[in-house]
């Protein structure tokens, strides 16, 4: 199944689809690079969509689905833009495990698609890599880009 039937198969997302990086707001576009932006499938805001039925939930943010060339199938980029300090990796894993857990409930079709769930920084990178929470970001299946998630035309 493609991103885009995906996303129009899932609760609240079935009119939230965008083109390219539509669905992100303006101050975060800028931390996105795809290499080839006609492969941007497409892009859904995901705590627009659940802020009312789950407005004191540590949401995600965003999905965006890209065609590499060297995939039939295609992929998904699950981002959380938000600040990258010690004291806020234990927030931001709270949202992963939203994510993962929205993947057994509402986000069944989409999480049948690959994947990389991403962590970008929206301001200054400052993590230790020798916090404790370190090793618990690594568990939670999380990957940290820094300020920019870089999209390469092959995975």
């Amino acid at each position: 199944m493609s991103f885009k039937k995906a996303v129009k198969k899932t609760h609240l997302l079935e009119n939230a689809f965008e083109k390219g990086l539509g669905a992100l707001r303006p101050e975060d576009k800028p931390h996105i690079q795809a290499e080839d932006t006609r492969k941007l499938i497409g892009s859904v805001d995901i705590d627009k969509a659940y802020t009312s039925e789950d407005p004191n939930g540590n949401r995600w943010d965003f999905a965006i689905g890209y065609k590499h060339s060297n995939r039939k199938a295609d992929f998904v980029y699950w981002v959380e833009l938000h600040t990258a300090s010690d004291s806020q990796i234990k927030v931001v894993i709270k949202k992963a495990r939203w994510l993962l857990n929205w993947f057994k409930s509402c986000g069944k079709e989409l999480a049948k698609l690959d994947r990389e769930i991403v962590w970008v920084s929206s301001g200054s990178t400052r993590l230790t890599p020798s916090a404790s929470q370190s090793k618990q970001l690594a568990q939670s299946g999380l990957k940290q880009t820094g300020g920019t998630l870089k999209i390469n035309n092959r995975r």
